[in-house]
This record gives structure tokens, sequence and C-alpha cells, in this order.
């Protein structure tokens, strides 16, 4: 008996050590899991001897990450699901003619909104389900105003143009809130292209240019906070087709000679066109005005291409619309030097890079070419006012040490010979001769001393990002050289023809045999200077 109690005694005594033991073991257990769960392994006893396990931090790192998180995913694909659902049983109602089409209509339109202000309370939440509220919201209203205003007619379109605007400043308002990049570029686009859509082809023009003007703002507020990039290119091109439209329809109507032209909304015209110039170049200063913002492609295209457009559209409108244009030409002459204003400005508040100043002057230049090509009947006395342009524009990138005006001087240099070409002012015989002579001539000594001078005065690489990626030998100078000779040859010819003609007999063999004497005569010159110079760009152009 005895026995058996020492026996019972010492099997409880294993028994209690071993329940310390396994306590003891998941002690260490709890410990570790904690430590993994934190990042950190602390080891204790006998296993501190063991390596430790792999942080949780590095594991993440080392392992791929998943194509889809699914314990995301998986909730918002039930929740829009959800919402369809809802948004299916109204359409069914309605349909089914259970509620009458407009009680239908406002009752699928209260249900986005409510949505869209569910998806701001749960962003207020942190909720991982908030995104998804907003985006069905817009997207339904989206299609319910459309189907409302133009299958049903029961919504107005200044009620419709009214119910876009509320609800994308609602959406854009909570994407900037809640930094919802997914949110911008979903509403501010969608919102502009439902606008575009309502009475398509004959929108109210007016109303329509307040919207897009609404997204180019809020498009370049979303850019400065760093969310949705491309947004600005987005609206540029909504911008685009939305004057393509007006032009278009103006240039198929007569001057107010139908009842339609009334719908064109004429006398809107030239403002809308105006607070489209207004709030693009604003948003541009507005850039170049901050000195920690660099800028980008768009900012630098972005006047020159509104002012061609605006040029384009107006000249347009004006000879469709309007009896006389001289206004019209003495206004881009002014806006013109706005912009060489604006650029002699910002050389002047920053006369280190001059930054944003070419931007302007390129802008300025387009204007000036595009309105006195359009205006002077004889483009010929016109051509040497921008050969010299050009040069000056070269010189005046040396003392505003700004690169980029530079290359504007190549371009307007090489505009100036094109365009002589394209216009006929370099054939043969010429109705102005004594112009043509001039034109030629002065495209020949400015191209050909802007080209010298850009030889001796190297570009300031450290100060462009085109002669520093791009053009680093400043091989883009021979546009300068090309544009010169094609200058000098189109001056020879002019006057071998002048000279051949004063015999009055048939010289067209004589002209043709001088233009070969003119081109070997200038190879060899070339030559005999890329020799003596060891140029190789000189010793290309004469080959």
């Amino acid at each position: 008996m005895a026995k058996n109690v020492e026996n019972t005694v010492w099997t409880i005594e294993q028994l209690t050590a071993q329940v310390q033991h396994l306590t003891a073991e998941t002690k260490q257990l709890s410990a570790r899991l904690q430590a993994l769960e934190n990042g950190k392994v602390k080891t204790t006893g006998a296993r501190s001897q063991q390596k430790p396990p792999i942080p949780m931090a590095q594991a993440a790192a080392a392992a791929p990450p998943p194509l889809v998180d699914t314990s995301t995913l998986l909730p918002r694909i039930a929740t829009v699901c959800f919402l369809l659902v809802v948004a299916l049983i109204l359409r069914t109602v309605t349909d089914n003619q259970i509620i009458n089409t407009r009680a239908g209509s406002w009752l699928g339109m209260g249900y986005a909104a409510i949505i869209i202000m569910l998806g701001w309370r749960l962003y207020g939440k942190g909720s991982r389900l908030a995104p998804v509220f907003p985006g069905c919201g817009i997207l339904l209203l989206f299609s319910i105003v459309l189907e409302t205003h133009a299958r049903y007619a029961s919504l107005s379109t200044t009620g419709a143009y009214f119910l876009l605007f509320l609800a994308g400043a609602m959406v854009f308002a909570m994407s900037i809130r809640y930094r919802a990049s997914t949110l911008v570029c979903l509403g501010v686009p969608g919102t502009a292209i439902v606008a575009m859509a309502i009475d398509f082809p004959y929108p109210l023009y007016p109303v329509l240019g307040l919207f897009l003007l609404a997204a180019i703002v809020a498009a370049s507020y979303a850019f400065k906070q760093q969310m949705c990039r491309y947004l600005r290119w987005i609206c540029l091109a909504l911008s685009s087709l939305f004057w393509l439209l007006w032009v278009s329809k103006m240039d198929t109507l007569s001057s107010y000679a139908e009842q339609a032209a009334k719908g064109m909304f004429p006398n809107w015209f030239f403002p809308m066109l105006f607070a489209f110039w207004i709030v693009y170049l604003t948003t541009v200063v507005l850039n170049v005005l901050k000195k920690d913002l660099q800028l980008g492609f768009f900012e630098s295209l972005i006047p020159t291409v509104v002012a061609i457009g605006a040029f384009g559209g107006g000249y347009v409108a004006v000879n469709n619309w309007h009896g006389t244009n001289t206004w019209f030409y003495i206004t881009m002459v002014v806006i013109a030097t706005m912009h060489l204003a604006m650029a002699w400005w910002l050389a002047l508040r920053d006369r280190e890079r001059a930054s944003g100043a070419n931007v302007f002057i390129l802008a300025g230049a387009c204007l000036i070419v595009l309105t006195s090509a359009t205006f002077f009947s004889q483009i010929s006395w016109v051509l040497p006012i921008w050969s010299a342009s050009a040069l000056g524009l070269a010189l005046l990138s040396a003392i505003l040490h700004n690169e980029g005006i530079r290359i504007t001087s190549y371009f307007l240099q090489a505009i100036s010979c094109a365009v002589a070409i394209i216009s006929g002012v370099v054939l043969v015989p010429s109705e102005a001769p004594v112009a043509a002579g001039m034109a030629t001539l002065s495209i020949c000594l400015c191209a050909l001393a802007q080209y010298r001078w850009s030889k001796t005065h190297e570009p300031d690489r450290s100060r462009s990002l085109f002669f520093t990626k791009v053009d680093r030998e400043n091989y883009s100078a021979v546009v300068l050289l090309v544009t010169g000779l094609l200058g000098g040859y189109f001056f020879s010819q002019l006057v071998l023809h002048q000279v051949l003609g004063m015999t009055g007999a048939d010289f067209s063999f004589q002209f043709r045999s001088g233009q070969s004497l003119i081109i070997n005569i200038g190879a060899l010159i070339l030559m005999a200077l890329a020799l003596k110079g060891r140029n190789k760009e000189i010793a290309l152009v004469a080959t």
C-alpha cells in the first residue's frame, strides 16, 4: 500500500514538472510570436544559440508581392455588386411603371448622391471600402443624368449641367481632402465628358466652356498636390475637342444669316476664348513663380499651343461672322506684346536662369508670325523682320543666360526660310523682285551671322536639358547654316534671272546653267572653308 502511495506521489510530481515545463515552453513561444509580430527576435535559455528567425519585414521584402490584394479586392467586389443590385431594383421598379419615370429618375439620382456622401463618411473612418462608394455613385449619376435628359426629357439642359457640377465638385473636394488620386482621375474628366455629351453636337457652348475651365483649374490644382499628373493632358484634349467642334460649326454657317447661327452663341465666342487664354497662362505663370517647381514639358508647351489655337479659332470666327478683321489683328499684336513683356519681366525677376522667359517668347513669336503672315498681302516685306528678330533672340539668349531662347531663335530663323519657300517668294520670275531680293538676302546674311555666332558662343549646357541630353555638340546650329545657304542661293538665282532678263532673248538654258554654277561655286567655297577650319559640319553640308 505504501509503495502504491509512493508511486502515485511520484507520478504527480512528474506530471507537475511536465506541466511547468510546458508552461515555460508556452511562454517562450508566446514571447517569440510577439517578437515576430514586432519584427524583432528575442532568444532565451538554451534556444539562444539557435539561428534567429527572419524578421517579418525582411520576409515580406524577400517574398514577391501578390498580384492582387484579395483581402481588399473581394470585399470591394461584393460591395460593388450590392450597390448595383440596389440600382437595378430601382431601375426595374421604374421600367415597370410602379412609379413614374420622373420620380424614378429623381430617386435614382438621390440614391447616387447618398452613395457619394457615404463614401465621404467612410473616408473619414479610414475604411477600405471608401473608394467604392463615391466611384459607383458618380458613375451611376452620370448614366442617370444622361438618360433622364436625352431619353425621357424630364431634366432640362441647365438642370443636367447643374447636377453634374455639384457631383463633380463634391467628388473633387473629397479626393483632395483624402488624397484619393483615383477619384480625381475619375471625377474630373468624367464630369467634363458627360457635360460634352449633353445635347451633342449642339451643346450649350458657354456653359460647357465653364465646365472645361473648372476642369482645367481642378487638374492644375491636382498636379500641384502631386495627384493624377496626366489629368492636365486629358483636359487639354477635351478643350481642344470643344473648340474644334465650335469652330467647325462656325465654318459652315454664314454671318448671322440663319436662325441656326444664333444657337452657336457668337457673342460668347471671344469672351470664352479670352477666358481660356487667361486660365491657361495663369497656371503657367504660377508654376514659374514657384522656384521649387521645375517647369515640365506641359508648362513649356501650353502657352504656344494656346496662342496658335486661339489665333486659328479667332481667325475662322472673324472671317465667318464679322465684316472687318482689323481689330482682330490689332488684338493679336497686343496679346503677342503682352507675351513678350511677360517674358522680359520673368527674365528681370530671375537674372540667373530667366526661368519661363522662353515659354512666353516662343508664344509671342508665333503670334507675331501668324498675324503678319495673314495681315500683309506681301509677305516679302515681313520676312526680313523675322530673320533679324531671330538673330536678336540669339543675342538675347546670351544676355539672359537662357538657352531655351537660343533654341527658339533657331526655330524662328528656319520658319522664315520655310515661309519664303512655301509662299512662293523665292520663285522666279517674281512679281516684286525688290521685296523678294531683300527677303532672301536678309535670310542669307542673318542666318549665316547667327550660325557663326552660335559656333563662337557655345551653349551653357548646365542651364539647358536640350543641350545636355539631346544635342551636346550643338549640331542643331546646322539648321542655320542650311537656312543661310538657301537664302543665298535664292537671292543669287533672283539676281541672275533679272540680269538675263535684260537681254530680252530666251535665256532658259543660260538660266539653268547659271543655277548649276551657283550651286557648284557655293559647294567649293564651303569645302574650302571646311578644310581651312577643319569643320566636319561644313564639309558634310558642302557634299
